[in-house]
């Protein structure tokens, strides 16, 4: 895989924790293995943290290669679970029909990973679903990526429908073929082609009206919003440098308060001025990209039951607890233990 600009892109630690679960289960330290990729077990310690796609995809093929696991992106996706993709696998799971899973699935995989994203698009009665490099000229991701993305599409199909038989009508990589494919039309239980333009699964048409057994719409909407204020907070490849640099300097800032205008023009080369007159060109103030991604880090933090209210209003930078309140409803029209029940 180039590396070039994968440093841009970032993955969240609840899907790291599926490679170091892994890797304990085979009776090795995960610590040994993260530190060769320049990663700590602290740094999986934030919920809501992420690491560069570089170390991950660099985690990945260490792992591959100390474990001789040729297969390691069949296997890790054999074992995930809906915590491996945190608020984005709850928001899955609380689905009701297939299609919203499918829905769900496209708007926030971006959450898991932002190397690359997907499309779906109809073709007669089937559904194909592209997986997309995000890279600088669209570089490869790369076997590892690839097979690990497909294999965790399916094993989450089958586990969110309770249907282990489920199977696509093919799946496609762009890698050539392995020596042995037994293993991919194993799990797949499907035709599978190798060396074709794009990284692939189709299902049928059917698929989108199974009713799923796990279903809460209540819950849904509850993690959609947690999902959406994620997405806010990570942005898009699309948007200006500086917009970037903006949100993570404010991030960053919460804990010693609010941060102030000038620090974060300063950290974007621009004045004041200028720093107002291009937020207002997209629609907001300073004040109101501030608020933002103090609601979405709220809506995640307040899910974290490991948190108290106290030290989520500490984290975002409200001087008093009764403040940090009082914003919650503003921006919910619930309170954060009344939000937390749900």
């Amino acid at each position: 895989m180039a590396h070039g600009a994968a440093d841009t892109h970032s993955v969240a630690v609840h899907f790291v924790k599926l490679v170091t679960d892994f890797i304990e289960s085979r009776g090795l330290s995960a610590a040994g293995l993260l530190g060769e990729s320049d990663l700590t077990l602290e740094d999986l310690n934030d919920p809501n943290g992420r690491v560069s796609f570089t170390k991950f995809d660099h985690l990945l093929n260490l792992t591959a290669k100390t474990l001789d696991e040729p297969c390691l992106g069949l296997k890790l996706g054999q074992s995930i679970r809906p915590g491996h993709l945190g608020s984005h696998g709850f928001a899955l799971m609380s689905c009701s029909t297939g299609a919203e899973l499918m829905q769900q699935h496209m708007r926030y995989s971006m959450l898991t990973i932002d190397a690359a994203h997907v499309v779906i698009e109809q073709s007669g009665n089937d559904y194909i679903r592209y997986l997309r490099s995000s890279l600088q000229d669209r570089a490869q991701l790369g076997r590892l990526q690839d097979e690990l993305n497909m294999a965790t599409t399916v094993a989450m199909a089958r586990w969110f429908t309770n249907r282990n038989d489920l199977a696509p009508k093919w799946v496609s990589f762009q890698h050539p073929e392995p020596s042995d494919t037994t293993p991919y039309c194993a799990f797949f239980n499907c035709p599978v082609h190798f060396s074709r333009p794009e990284t692939a699964v189709c299902v049928d048409g059917s698929y989108l009206f199974i009713t799923l057994p796990h279903a809460n719409p209540q819950l849904r909407q509850m993690m959609d919003d947690v999902c959406a204020g994620l997405v806010k907070q990570l942005g898009t490849a699309l948007e200006p440098g500086w917009v970037a640099q903006a949100r993570q300097l404010i991030l960053k800032s919460f804990k010693a308060g609010l941060p102030d205008i000038g620090t974060v023009a300063d950290a974007t080369n621009m004045s004041e001025e200028e720093l107002k007159s291009q937020l207002a060109q997209r629609g907001t103030s300073f004040r109101g990209f501030v608020d933002e991604l103090r609601q979405a880090l709220a809506l995640g933090y307040v899910r974290d039951p490991s948190l108290s209210l106290v030290d989520i209003a500490y984290l975002l930078g409200f001087s008093e607890q009764s403040a940090f309140q009082r914003a919650f409803k503003r921006w919910t029209g619930k309170t954060p233990g009344e939000y937390r029940k749900f």
